[in-house]
């Protein structure tokens, strides 16, 4: 009989990232095939619709962080200065992301017309509710799992990406600056996590949100694998 394994925060972040999001089959299609524009495009439409909201949510995080819960909300400061490009407008990572997309000859008008695939506004749905509708903890281990998995999807892009002879260096910033980035933000959400969950109790909390948003993580490179992938999808 195996013994029963006792949940600490170092098996949550193996558990986080041994979870099959992190090598699902869009990740690897998109590394190892040659996409047409058309297919990029469906892919950094649906991608932006994303990135560019989650940001906005992960305020909403902070602001409901309770007031006590310091360390917590130094390790969400410091993860949302990040992503809004430390202080400077055209540094924040939504920036990044757009002048990519330019590259594709999407413009931003183009992308604030864009209808969310129903995975893209389930996944955004789900961290609403565990960021500013659940308990603290709950919202901890969310974020834990958005920035412990996000590492991965960058070391299927970039390589990705980089096949295509007319991306420049400038045009993937969005993603090789992404490989060290989203380190830092997991090592800080990491850290927030050894403070503020101080029993079992509280990372059984912290590990119900992080296992949730996995899983629906999981469930938007699915809806995205159909979107980019499928022939009998048109551009939109």
């Amino acid at each position: 009989m195996n013994p029963v394994q006792i949940l600490t925060v170092e098996s949550l972040l193996d558990e986080l990232r041994a979870h099959p999001v992190n090598t699902n089959q869009f990740f690897v299609e998109f590394r190892d095939q040659f996409l047409t524009t058309d297919q990029l495009r469906r892919f950094i439409k649906q991608y932006h619709f994303f990135c560019f909201r989650f940001v906005k949510i992960l305020e909403g995080l902070l602001y409901h962080t309770p007031l006590e819960a310091l360390d917590m909300r130094i390790e969400l400061t410091k993860t949302l200065y990040s992503e809004l490009g430390s202080g400077i407008t055209d540094q924040a990572h939504v920036r990044y992301l757009e002048r990519f997309a330019q590259s594709l000859g999407i413009q931003e008008s183009d992308l604030m017309q864009t209808r969310p695939i129903p995975e893209v506004d389930q996944y955004l749905k789900v961290l609403d509710r565990l960021f500013l509708q659940s308990d603290f903890l709950r919202a901890l281990g969310a974020e834990l799992a958005v920035e412990t998995t996000a590492i991965s999807e960058f070391r299927f892009f970039l390589p990705g990406l980089q096949k295509y002879s007319q991306f420049t260096e400038q045009d993937l910033l969005f993603f090789s600056m992404h490989l060290q980035e989203e380190a830092h933000h997991s090592d800080w959400l990491t850290d927030a996590v050894r403070k503020t969950a101080t029993s079992l109790e509280d990372l059984e909390h912290v590990a119900i949100g992080a296992r949730e948003t996995a899983d629906a993580w999981h469930q938007f490179w699915l809806g995205m694998y159909e979107k980019v992938f499928t022939p009998a999808n048109q551009e939109s």
